[in-house]
């Protein structure tokens, strides 16, 4: 058993893997549902007793991305280094903490115990945090910064989910159950939804001018999540619940149709001459599938191992590395 100084010490260095950290924390069980989950010190692992709040853990979201940060820092500066590098930006599908391996984790592999390991793979400059809001994304200037710093040939964002179920956002989006009217799962989608999509879309577009305008020959990739399942949660089962939609099947019917309208709006945006051969849509609806969920709006491992993969695809099919 380590004490709460000792964790501290692991978190903050690079040097320490990931896999070693995640049994030293626990996700904290009350902010499970949360798009920004909190942290605790595992009990069995760590001696909490000195630790306020039954060893709740701050700022781990800050701490993961610094952590990303030196490892990009490693690799991009070992004079061995042959790879690829990215800059990304996002919400938790692109930096998820410690308990999940997330997209980037699945493309930037970083092993402290072999320095030469990956050298001629990914080195991804993560931006990243878990509970990022894309309206907020657009209006920081860290891209730029980084982009402008790090020079890299692909630039990852990740962002319009936690926009969407931000406080229980998602019940402004539908309308009421009424047992007696017939309805299709369309129906219960209102018109505050399509004005958040048009909001949403305006701004991937805003952030896609102001990059290609100033680093014309940067290769852009986002997309527009997979087909989540409610669950009762907090973001998407509880709030379709106060419209009074309880059917499970129905619940996920209304997702499917929310997903795939993001995903079609945001392919559409692409189409646009401007944006041609420059940003790029990664479309893996059904990829994740019904069993490789952690929660409400995140993958497991294998689930986000699929994603990753499609990711990977796509950076090398437009690279060309």
């Amino acid at each position: 058993m380590i004490s709460p100084g000792e964790l501290r010490q692991k978190l903050i260095n690079p040097r320490v893997p990931d896999s070693e950290l995640r049994d030293l924390v626990l996700l904290d069980e009350e902010s499970r549902d949360n798009f920004e989950p909190l942290f605790r010190a595992n009990p069995d692992t760590v001696d909490i007793r000195s630790m306020a709040l039954d060893g709740l853990l701050a700022g781990v979201n800050r701490v993961a991305r610094e952590r990303r940060q030196l490892q990009y820092k490693l690799r991009v500066n070992n004079p061995f280094f042959r790879g690829q590098k990215i800059v990304s930006e996002g919400d938790s599908w692109f930096q998820f903490p410690l308990i999940l391996q997330d997209v980037i984790d699945q493309l930037f592999r970083f092993n402290p115990l072999d320095p030469l390991d990956g050298l001629d793979g990914y080195a991804v400059f993560s931006l990243g945090a878990a509970g990022d809001l894309l309206r907020d994304i657009v209006n920081e200037d860290e891209i730029t910064q980084a982009i402008e710093a790090e020079k890299p040939e692909v630039f990852l964002i990740s962002g319009g989910g936690n926009d969407l179920v931000a406080d229980g956002n998602l019940a402004n989006f539908l309308n009421q159950f009424d047992s007696e009217k017939e309805r299709t799962p369309e129906d219960y989608i209102n018109e505050e939804f399509d004005v958040f999509l048009r909001e949403i879309i305006q701004l991937y577009r805003d952030i896609f001018i102001r990059l290609l305008s100033r680093f014309p020959n940067l290769k852009i990739i986002f997309h527009g999540y997979d087909y989540a399942i409610p669950n009762n949660g907090n973001s998407l089962g509880k709030p379709m619940e106060t419209r009074d939609i309880t059917d499970p099947d129905l619940q996920k019917d209304i997702i499917r149709v929310i997903i795939d309208r993001l995903n079609e709006a945001q392919i559409s945006l692409i189409e646009d001459v401007q944006f041609a051969g420059l940003v790029h849509h990664v479309d893996y609806r059904g990829v994740v599938g019904d069993n490789n969920w952690f929660d409400e709006l995140h993958p497991n491992d294998k689930g986000f191992k699929a994603v990753g993969n499609i990711f990977d695809k796509k950076i090398k099919d437009i690279t060309r590395r």
